[in-house]
């Protein structure tokens, strides 16, 4: 019992805080909407009605994901823009491994403080700005303030995508076939997996490591640590509306020996060519200071390929041409396989 007069930001939620927060990013997210959305900002549940126009039979694919420990690098250097982008391609590159088309997007953000200006720019510079270049409404989210849960400076941050994709040409891997080709798309450093391994390998690094510029990367360490997720959607949809794509994997947690294998049939095995990836240094970065076996870091990143398209043969020349601005690379193929489709790396 107290003589003390509570309320709510006493307790350590501010409602003020929240709705300048939501105003100043509220242009932006409703820049991401098409005539699909009913309901967005504001509404107590977002509604979108998606244009069934020419599908036979619409399948919704959808994904959620978070962050994981990248937000406690993204937290201690402001990097709340990339973050926000992060969220968008991690989220995104799952659903368009189906062939779908992504259609809206939701976020959820809980911290220990609402500052205005860093949500701002994580929803509105950085999830919106990603949604609205892959063709993708933001059409709501959450902004949660719990001071008892999160310490100072702690956030989370999570997003839910929806696809559409019909069924008869739903991407199930039954194209592939022995002699199929593997196409790398470049990522642009460490994405989104393997946090913990990252900050455990550099545990421990004096701060002007970490913030003066790397010759090796031609960036600081905090820099290309904390690129955000490139979102591969345009280029996939290019190369599946072209009819040229058989299969598709994120090269998220596990690289690539753990995701290719999931969209291919059991009959058949992977074959990758690990001398025609060029490591990016900050995995040698990583790998050095961390003392890493070479299995295990190709077991955890990317490694320097981000997405993988499976193809033809005959096909290969228009999908190098149509993913161009994606750096793509012949890195292997698909060969007659062992019963459990496996990845093989020869060097």
């Amino acid at each position: 019992m107290t003589d003390k007069t509570l309320d709510y930001q006493a307790s350590g939620v501010s409602i003020s805080a929240q709705d300048e927060a939501i105003n100043a990013f509220r242009q932006d997210v409703e820049s991401t909407h098409g005539p699909e959305v009913i309901a967005g900002v504001g509404a107590f549940g977002a509604a979108f009605c998606p244009d069934l126009a020419g599908y036979t039979a619409p399948v919704f694919v959808s994904s959620t994901d978070s962050l994981g420990t990248k937000t406690i690098l993204h937290g201690r250097f402001g990097t709340w823009q990339n973050a926000g982008r992060d969220v968008v391609g991690c989220v995104v590159n799952d659903v368009i491994c189906s062939g779908a088309r992504p259609i809206f997007f939701l976020d959820y953000v809980a911290l220990n403080k609402v500052v205005p200006a860093q949500i701002h720019e994580m929803v509105g510079k950085g999830i919106a700005a990603a949604c609205r270049e892959i063709g993708c409404a933001l059409i709501g989210g959450e902004i949660a303030e719990m001071r008892d849960v999160y310490q100072p400076g702690d956030f989370d941050l999570v997003g839910f995508a929806m696809g559409l994709v019909d069924r008869p040409a739903m991407l199930d891997g039954s194209d592939c076939q022995a002699g199929s080709i593997l196409i790398g798309l470049a990522s642009n450093g460490v994405h989104c997996n393997g946090f913990s391994l990252v900050r455990a390998a550099l545990a421990g690094l004096p701060e002007e490591q970490w913030t003066v510029v790397d010759e090796r990367l031609g960036e600081s360490l905090a820099d290309a640590l904390l690129r955000p997720t490139i979102c591969y959607s345009n280029a996939v949809q290019a190369v599946y509306q072209a009819g040229l794509l058989q299969a598709a994997a994120h090269i998220s947690g596990g690289g690539l020996q753990d995701n290719v294998p999931r969209v291919i049939p059991d009959s058949l095995d992977v074959e990758v060519d690990r001398c025609s990836i060029p490591i990016l240094p900050v995995f040698d970065i990583i790998q050095s200071h961390g003392n890493i076996s070479r299995d295990e870091m190709w077991h955890v990143f990317n490694m320097g390929i981000g997405f993988v398209l499976v193809v033809s043969p005959e096909n290969a020349d228009r999908v190098l041409a149509l993913t161009a601005d994606n750096s793509p690379r012949v890195i292997g193929r698909l060969i007659s396989g062992s019963g459990s489709a496996r990845l093989v790396f020869r060097d």
